[in-house]
């Protein structure tokens, strides 16, 4: 009898070490990174295909535009693997006159031009500013601007001129749904009307949109 117990007292100190031993490999196991891709809002009825230019900015942090108007930190936003039905988000601008009725939009952009055949989606966080020539030429020239961001230049393929395209509004991304990282500062525009000028314009703490 004394035998049988002395059997199962170390079976069960066995049971016991073997258990202390898997969870120790469970816990020191590195644990593979996810890597999380932020989708943009869909149910933002798609609109009618329009006729507008399309130009690119921002060619270096050393020019003025690494830093949206909204905000936004336009070399991370363009870094930080925003996506819409699968395919990268790239920042852009619009006309500032244009500004109220598309901050934070997805728009899909087509061009013969430059798309080769394959939307480009962008997501409007900055605006051409209406007091600039060259904002208000380029979008005169077709009547509406996108103005794309430097990070999606290698996707795109062409960075050079005021090509005719069209877009259509498919969708958003508002600003408490962007990932913390790409706000450049505490206050950012949570909203704008009209020409996104003056009283227009709702600045909020970040978060808090």
């Amino acid at each position: 009898m004394s035998m049988i117990l002395l059997l199962l007292t170390i079976l069960a100190a066995l049971m016991v070490s073997w258990s202390s031993v898997v969870m120790f490999l469970i816990s020191n196991t590195p644990k593979k990174e996810k890597k999380i891709l932020l989708s943009g809002n869909d149910d933002v009825p798609s609109g009618d295909w329009k006729t507008t230019g399309i130009t690119f900015y921002g060619q270096s942090k050393a020019d003025d535009n690494g830093l949206g108007y909204t905000g936004v930190d336009l070399f991370k936003h363009g870094k930080a693997n925003l996506t819409f039905k699968g395919k990268p988000v790239f920042p852009a601008a619009v006309f500032q006159d244009d500004g109220g009725q598309y901050l934070y939009k997805i728009l899909e952009v087509r061009s013969d031009a430059f798309t080769k055949n394959k939307s480009v989606y962008v997501h409007v966080v900055d605006v051409c500013n209406s007091g600039q020539d060259v904002c208000k030429t380029n979008t005169k020239k077709h009547g509406f601007l996108v103005d794309l961001h430097a990070t999606g230049f290698a996707y795109v393929g062409n960075d050079d001129g005021v090509l005719k395209g069209s877009f259509r509004v498919v969708g958003d991304i508002q600003p408490n749904d962007l990932p913390k990282n790409v706000w450049h500062g505490e206050y950012i525009i949570c909203s704008c009307t009209g020409t996104c000028q003056g009283d227009n314009v709702t600045w909020k703490k970040r978060g808090s949109c």
